[in-house]
């Protein structure tokens, strides 16, 4: 699962957005301690490299997010604010290493597009058949030995009802299916035995792409909505398995 952490002032005021946020299936944490301990000791606190984004919080004064970004001196860093930056603005946040913005009151349809598709897929660099993965997982690429993508199902071995599933979300180009459409023309008659099953092929196909390529939550579950395809592991397949191959949703 990935993690955020929102640094603010007030815990409070980031209620809305950690409940989205939440929804998407992301951890997320929330805290005023650990902004505090770094205005007291004006160091990073190791444990904040270990989230895959950290959000400053609008309470927290551009003077100091200034301050914060050119010591994180990670690409990792977004900028709740209350209403859209000039491009100005913007210019000048990454010069402190801040890549990008989120309304604090921003929709869950934008919120996802923020984070999953707009800010990631521009992250992701394709040389020489090599791929840069800045977020995702615990280990870098290059340490999966002779794994390299594009992605291919012959080098996962999926069984045909997994494939049949990661089928079915490409179909959906980066929209969530409910889990009754997934599982949908399935041979069992009784629907919780079908969503049951269908949620340990899930697990099992997460379970392969990490140990295989290191990507986590290959498969992902959106609140009240179903599964979705996580935007890097849509693009690892897009480059491989459906690069000239149409795109089957049988089972």
């Amino acid at each position: 699962m990935n993690r955020i952490l929102i640094l603010t002032k007030n815990i409070s005021v980031e209620s809305y957005l950690q409940e989205q946020l939440q929804k998407l299936n992301y951890e997320v944490l929330v805290s005023v301690s650990i902004w505090e301990n770094w205005e007291n000791s004006g160091r990073v606190d190791h444990f904040m490299k270990s989230f895959q984004w950290v959000f400053l919080s609008e309470t927290i004064s551009d003077t100091e997010a200034k301050d914060f970004g050119e010591q994180f001196s990670t690409d990792c860093l977004l900028r709740i604010v209350g209403e859209e930056p000039t491009e100005e603005a913007s210019a000048e946040w990454s010069n402190w290493h801040i890549f990008d913005w989120i309304l604090a009151s921003t929709s869950l349809e934008r919120l996802r597009e923020k984070l999953i598709h707009k800010t990631l897929l521009n992250q992701i660099e394709f040389s020489n058949g090599q791929m840069v993965q800045p977020f995702y997982g615990d280990q870098p690429l290059s340490d999966f030995k002779k794994k390299a993508f594009p992605l291919y199902f012959s080098d996962i071995h999926f069984t045909k009802l997994e494939k049949g599933i990661i089928n079915r979300l490409m179909a959906a180009e980066n929209l969530s299916l409910a889990r009754d459409e997934l599982c949908h023309g399935w041979r069992s008659k009784n629907q919780n035995s079908k969503l049951s099953q269908l949620s340990s092929s899930v697990a099992r196909i997460r379970k392969k792409v990490v140990e295989a390529y290191g990507i986590e939550d290959a498969v992902m579950t959106l609140w009240g909505e179903g599964y979705q395809l996580n935007a890097y592991f849509y693009q690892c397949l897009m480059k491989g398995e459906f690069r000239n191959y149409p795109k089957s949703i049988s089972i």
